[in-house]
């Protein structure tokens, strides 16, 4: 009984030494297998990274370039840039249109500019126009110049209705002609397409002059037509109008001008002759608005460039 017991013991004693030694053993490292260069895919095994290094081989991790230097930091990364072949060329500054010139040039030429129109602000008579304006451009924007115009009158049928309902004959003058010194000024110029095909260049003008204007009355009683008489009336006036280039010598005119008239007319009371008449004739302010349209005619018919593109 007691040698059964010591065989246990010895036999638990030896298994329990043989496990603490295969503990032991299984808890080293193990060793890194050689190289075989025979192997499968004949691929070698990879080289510990150094101590503290985290980044792959080839990037380096000095931060110590310049990075105030964009090209440095562009060449670093990129590599160098080449040099790129550059063309050869004959422009100059002066092939460079910026601003085209315009087409029409005024300045140091005259303009013959014939024109009719029409009276619009009197229902009761109506004068046709006639005339001209002879202007000298200083400059491309300003000019100054005469105007003549005479004057055909026509009652209108308002005229005779008011004798035939009222049994009373209208105050009348007639305008015989006139002229005056005007000047003026180009403040607005540009151009538009014409049926998308042509471009048209057109500018907006303003004037202002001082000139004389003769009016003759218009008897009420016709019998008594010898005591009409004729009076001269110191007229400024102010207009506003466009102009559109067709050639270099042409263009198309259209204008609205006030002619502002101290007029006199016929009195109530009948005098003698017309003297007297005239003496005792009653003044009225007058403005005479009238639209014409003509025609400008520019000499010399050409024109020169004098300052370069």
């Amino acid at each position: 009984m007691k040698r059964s017991a010591v065989y246990l013991f010895v036999f638990a004693v030896s298994v329990g030494w043989a496990a603490t030694g295969h503990a032991k053993k299984a808890s080293k490292p193990a060793a890194a297998p050689a190289a075989d260069e025979g192997g499968e895919g004949g691929e070698k095994a990879a080289a510990p990274a150094a101590a503290g290094e985290g980044a792959p081989a080839g990037e380096s991790l000095d931060t110590s370039t310049d990075e105030t230097q964009p090209g440095k930091v562009e060449d670093e990364i990129s590599g160098p840039k080449k040099d790129a072949a550059r063309p050869t060329t004959t422009l100059t500054w002066q092939d460079i249109l910026v601003v085209p010139r315009k087409p029409f040039l005024k300045g140091g030429r005259l303009e013959l500019a014939p024109f009719t129109g029409i009276t619009i602000n009197d229902n009761l008579i109506r004068h046709y126009v006639f005339g001209a304006d002879l202007s000298y451009f200083l400059t491309d924007a300003i000019w100054i110049g005469l105007q003549g115009q005479y004057f055909v009158k026509q009652l209108s049928t308002q005229a005779e209705l008011v004798g035939l309902q009222f049994n009373r004959t209208s105050t009348l003058n007639r305008y015989l002609y006139g002229g005056s010194f005007n000047f003026g000024y180009v403040p607005a110029y540009g151009k538009f397409a014409l049926v998308n095909r042509t471009i048209v260049h057109w500018e907006i003008w303003a004037s202002a002059g001082f000139g004389a204007t003769f009016t003759e009355v218009i008897a009420r009683d016709p019998a008594e037509q010898f005591k009409a008489f004729k009076n001269t009336a110191l007229t400024p006036n102010v207009g506003i109008g466009t102009r559109f280039f067709l050639l270099d010598w042409l263009t198309i005119n259209l204008a609205v001008r006030d002619y502002i008239i101290p007029d006199k007319f016929e009195p109530i009371m009948d005098y003698a002759d017309a003297a007297t008449t005239k003496a005792n004739a009653e003044s009225q302010l007058v403005n005479n608005l009238m639209v014409y349209a003509g025609v400008g005619i520019y000499l010399p018919t050409k024109f020169t460039y004098k300052t370069p593109r």
